[in-house]
């Protein structure tokens, strides 16, 4: 009985742990992990099944819950691991590693930083899904096409037999240009990759002007309208437009001849006619004072005119300065801008001459002289003091009498 116990016991602790143990990996199997779903529409899934793999990247992340056919396309429900983020526009594909490997499908792409985050039960339409081409659908356009080619096809009346015979006649001896035809081809299409930019561009901007044109048909249509009448009107007047060309580039050839024919002239006109306006130029000032004045005296000679006696009437106003001629002509010299000395001597010869009625004597003209030159010792403030109170007479800022003065323009 003894040892009948001790067995029974030892077989108690082994059920126990056996029972502990599969415990422990039933609790830790059937431990449920977070997950997320996602459903993809494909023209068609062959050999896609429950189970097939979910990846990202080659790696597995999850698997095919169901696929279910819907008309034109087939529906396959995934389930994916929480812990893996997928970007929000990403795409699926079935993708075959091998011939012979099981298929399994590729959410890409990848999840970048600051993307945003697919959400669970996301669906990815049909548009957004890819499946590879059938080895049998490759077997059956290869079939299609040797058909096609062949004597039940094309070739049926010889054509492409005829077609490959014209071919080898003409590519007969010209392996070599035909080697830098394919050459030169494959450099212009390199041309044209690193000018894609560019030669995008161009078609861009033609795509806008084609639209603006389209934009703007109605201003279009007018505008070849009158662009048609116009040409209709030119074709009408054709003849009389070519007489006029021609008379035209017989009257530039006239001119030709002539300037070739007097350069020199010319030359020599041009000169002067630049100092001329060179003249003009520097008398500008004068030229407009005189545009200016003119008017005026125009209108006070027409005001002057009498029309009864045919005369212009005016008079000179002496207004105190002058009691004789010689006093006329003396305050005429003041005027001037002569030397004071030289306006005395003048004014002591015109007295000489006026009163005596001859010319002065060599004697009186020393002494008129002296006279001139003690009076030019006396100072200016003296002398226009002197003339003022032996005269009387009114005279100017600078002390001297002015035109108006002489000839009473004041009232």
């Amino acid at each position: 009985m003894t040892r009948l116990a001790q067995l029974l016991n030892v077989r108690t602790v082994v059920l126990a742990v056996v029972a502990i143990l599969l415990a422990a990996t039933f609790l830790l199997v059937g431990k449920d992990e977070p997950t997320k779903t996602v459903t993809a529409h494909f023209p068609r899934a062959v050999s896609v099944y429950v189970g097939t793999d979910v990846r990202i990247l080659g790696v597995n992340v999850g698997k095919v819950t169901a696929v279910i056919p819907e008309g034109n396309s087939v529906r396959v429900e995934m389930e994916y691991d929480a812990k893996y983020d997928v970007p929000a526009e990403a795409k699926a594909a079935i993708v075959t590693p091998t011939l012979v490997a099981d298929r399994f499908v590729q959410l890409t792409p990848a999840f970048e930083k600051g993307d945003e985050v697919m959400a669970s039960g996301a669906d990815i339409p049909l548009p957004d899904t890819g499946v590879p081409v059938e080895l049998d659908r490759i077997y059956a356009g290869l079939e299609d096409l040797t058909t096609a080619l062949g004597p039940n096809g094309v070739n049926k009346d010889g054509t492409l037999d005829h077609t490959l015979a014209a071919a080898r006649e003409a590519f007969e001896g010209n392996g070599a240009r035909g080697n830098d035809m394919i050459r030169n081809l494959s450099e212009a299409a390199a041309t044209f990759g690193e000018g894609s930019g560019d030669l995008f561009d161009t078609v861009s901007s033609l795509a806008r002007f084609t639209e603006v044109l389209a934009t703007n048909d109605a201003v279009v249509r007018a505008f070849m309208k009158d662009l048609a009448e116009v040409s209709a009107a030119l074709a009408d007047e054709r003849e009389e437009l070519t007489a006029a060309l021609a008379a035209v580039a017989d009257a530039v050839g006239t001119v030709e001849s002539f300037v070739r024919d007097n350069r020199k002239a010319l030359v020599t006109d041009l000169e002067k006619l630049t100092r001329t306006l060179k003249t003009i130029n520097s008398e500008k000032e004068s030229i407009d004072t005189a545009l200016t004045v003119a008017p005026v005296a125009m209108g006070n000679l027409i005001l002057a005119f009498d029309a009864q006696s045919s005369s212009v009437g005016s008079r000179i106003g002496v207004q105190q300065n002058l009691a004789d001629l010689d006093g006329f002509l003396c305050s005429i010299v003041q005027q001037s801008g002569m030397p004071q000395v030289s306006k005395d001597l003048a004014c002591t010869l015109f007295e000489q001459i006026v009163e005596s009625g001859s010319a002065p004597s060599k004697a009186a003209v020393r002494q008129a002289v002296r006279e001139a030159k003690v009076s030019a010792e006396v100072s200016p403030e003296e002398r226009r003091a002197a003339a003022a109170q032996s005269q009387g007479s009114p005279v100017g800022a600078d002390g001297e009498p002015t035109v108006t003065d002489l000839f009473g323009g004041s009232s």
